[in-house]
């Protein structure tokens, strides 16, 4: 989204891939919130529209919420990256697989990647949670992480077309587990708190009963880490600046990031352009302003870790008009805080 932005502007943008392929070693359910396909609308050969959450507790008790103007879409992440890639190979986007960053030196202003052989004048670190471009240049670094783990399953009959989610401290402490009717597959995954393993096993037998799991076969597997911290204090240096995962650009509740990526992505890549065109402020400075603090999504996020989230469900799960409205604003209302 950033180099998109970027291209847009008549300024040169050089990708460095690490992977031979985007589609390899996919690290991301590939869910997008209603707000993110607004930002950047794929195909609809590559989505399913989701309308409904349903929310089971410890007891598999579950209730279903809905609302008539916001959807959810299930993709084929695989082609939805692929498709992401020829969309900024059309802006006249470089990219160049097989290409890691290690290491990089500033003269003036410009920035050298020796090994390589590029130079340029600004740089963004759109490396993930773990990103090697903040490391090597200082900035702040993501250290509270959830660990997920998702398998593909042969698709099934007659499934509800839900996005089912699974509130249970015994498979998924700090987090959810979750099946989905997707493009093509049903998914059907966890994660957790990022300190012990992620065992997918156990919640397979919890939750396979309901949906035949047992009888189909798993075409692919899926794991990665999300970053749970919030926007990092020193995200950008003069030069310089991270985005998305890297960033901590990621709802620290419901550890949304695509949306993230998009939005803030794109006025990234504003600000950069606008910076080195017409030297205005720098796009770090903007990004701050224009980033939201959302204080009560970390409160939440600690009620989730320290009350008993399992009870607390079950309960609030026997008061569906109540659940409703709780589930409505973690799940619906982002019109006013940016999934």
């Amino acid at each position: 989204a950033c180099a998109r932005e970027v291209a847009g502007h008549d300024l040169r943008v050089l990708v460095l891939e690490k992977k031979t392929s985007v589609r390899d070693h996919i690290h991301t359910t590939g869910i997008l919130v209603k707000e993110a396909q607004e930002e950047w609308t794929p195909p609809r050969s590559l989505v399913r529209e989701i309308r409904q959450i349903r929310v089971y507790g410890p007891s598999l008790n579950s209730v279903a919420i809905e609302r008539d103007d916001y959807f959810f879409l299930a993709t084929d992440t695989a082609g939805l990256l692929d498709w992401l890639q020829q969309e900024v190979e059309a802006m006249g986007v470089d990219i160049q697989p097989r290409s890691s960053f290690r290491n990089i030196v500033r003269r003036g202003k410009t920035w050298f990647i020796e090994e390589l052989g590029v130079a340029c004048r600004f740089l963004v670190g759109a490396d993930g949670a773990r990103s090697q471009v903040a490391k090597t240049l200082g900035l702040s670094q993501n250290v509270r992480y959830l660990k997920g783990v998702e398998y593909a399953f042969e698709p099934g009959t007659d499934e509800e077309l839900s996005l089912h989610c699974f509130v249970n401290s015994k498979y998924a402490p700090g987090y959810i587990g979750w099946v989905l009717p997707g493009v093509g597959v049903t998914q059907v995954g966890l994660a957790h708190h990022s300190t012990r393993g992620v065992d997918l096993a156990p919640f397979l037998q919890h939750v396979g009963p309901i949906f035949g799991l047992s009888t189909r076969r798993v075409l692919e597997r899926r794991g990665g880490i999300i970053p749970i911290g919030g926007l990092l204090d020193q995200f950008h240096r003069d030069g310089a600046i991270l985005v998305g995962d890297a960033a901590g650009m990621v709802s620290p509740l419901t550890a949304g990031g695509i949306h993230r990526a998009y939005r803030y992505g794109r006025l990234t890549g504003s600000s950069i352009a606008q910076h080195l065109l017409n030297d205005s402020t720098e796009p770090g400075r903007v990004i701050e302003k224009l980033y939201p603090q959302h204080r009560w999504q970390h409160a939440a996020r600690w009620i989730f870790d320290h009350l008993p989230a399992d009870q607390l469900t079950d309960l609030v799960l026997r008061v569906p008009r109540l659940f409703g409205r709780i589930g409505g604003k973690i799940f619906f209302d982002r019109m006013n805080w940016t999934e």
